[in-house]
C-alpha cells in the first residue's frame, strides 16, 4: 500500500488526518522539511488532496 493509497483510504474514512504525522523533529507541529514530512506531503499530492497538518505555504510537496 503506497502513501497515497493510505491517504485515500483515511480520507475515505473521514480519518483524523490533521492530527497525525510522524516528523523526526517531534514536537507539536510537524517541520514540514524533514524526509518523514516530504514523503507524507508527496503521498497527499499524489492522492490528490493537501496534507491538513501543514499550511498550503509549508507543503514541501509542492517543491518536490
Amino acid at each position: 500500500m503506497s502513501k497515497a493509497d493510505i491517504v485515500r483510504l483515511g480520507m475515505k474514512l473521514q480519518a483524523p488526518l490533521e492530527l497525525t504525522w510522524s516528523c523526526y523533529q517531534g514536537g507539536d507541529a510537524p517541520c514540514g522539511r524533514c524526509d518523514s514530512c516530504i514523503l507524507r506531503a508527496n503521498g497527499f499530492r499524489d492522492a490528490g488532496f493537501p496534507d491538513p497538518a501543514l499550511p498550503p505555504r509549508e507543503d514541501p510537496a509542492k517543491d518536490a
